[in-house]
């Protein structure tokens, strides 16, 4: 009996997980699930423990997911192992503060909460009285790119580049999304093979077997900032393609076709 495919992901109305199911052809499962030896669930960002069992040829385990969706546990795993490509950060205001004072012209980003994305729940700082109570604080890095690499199995399967809309007349806030202007190009990128090589190091550091990769590059010191890894990214057009063909791929392997 050939393996398949069920994709489980962290709540039902996910559209990037409608969407990767649909391409895939496969089914949704809910964590009540009683999964076959012969399914592959592919974890869909999904942390919470639940009945379904990961067994090896599974994607993604609930506890590296866990892990990586909190930026705090991240940076301390990726810093644990020797992983140098982090923001400088602290966890307290005395500590920030003392950090800050080696870079004084740059600013602080509060990070109010450690599992939110897209911007959410930052809180920017130009000087320590505006500091506010925070999990995570962050020392502005002033990088001039910034990439989200998608990496499967040790493997990068897509690439894109943060850009501004040229259409975009608002005001710049100092965070990089779609709100703000900020969209995800393809067209004319080349970032350096050592930021593609340390996010496929960065994955495989926090456990996973699939990742979307945040990352920053400053071109003139040649320095690499990963931000933070997305374990069920957006997925539209060409990335939703390769994404649908990476997982295939690893199924076909497992059948032997």
């Amino acid at each position: 009996m050939p393996f398949r495919l069920k994709l489980f992901p962290y709540k039902m109305g996910s559209v990037s997980g409608k969407s990767l199911a649909q391409s895939l052809g496969v089914k949704r499962v809910r964590p009540t699930y009683d999964a076959r030896r012969r399914d592959i669930i592919i974890n869909w960002g999904n942390s919470r423990p639940s009945a379904i069992l990961h067994a090896e040829h599974d994607l993604n385990k609930h506890s590296a997911i866990a892990l990586t969706c909190n930026k705090l546990k991240t940076f301390q795993a990726l810093e644990a192992a020797g992983f140098g490509h982090v923001p400088i950060w602290a966890t307290t205001r005395y500590d920030i503060s003392n950090l800050w004072g080696v870079h004084p012209d740059r600013k602080v980003y509060c990070r109010t909460t450690l599992t939110g994305h897209s911007g959410n729940g930052i809180i920017i700082c130009d000087n320590t009285y505006e500091l506010v109570d925070a999990p995570l604080y962050t020392i502005q890095t002033k990088h001039k790119h910034e990439y989200r690499v998608h990496v499967f199995k040790g493997k990068v399967i897509d690439v894109q580049q943060k850009k501004k809309r040229l259409d975009y007349t608002g005001p710049s806030t100092g965070i990089r999304n779609h709100s703000n202007g900020w969209i995800y190009a393809r067209c004319d990128i080349n970032p350096p093979q050592q930021l593609l090589d340390e996010c496929c190091n960065a994955v495989n550091i926090l456990g996973l077997d699939f990742g979307a990769v945040d990352v920053g590059y400053r071109e003139r010191d040649n320095k690499i900032f990963v931000f933070e890894v997305n374990t069920a990214p957006g997925l539209y057009g060409s990335t939703l393609e390769k994404y649908t063909q990476a997982f295939k791929f690893y199924l076909g392997e497992l059948n032997g076709i």
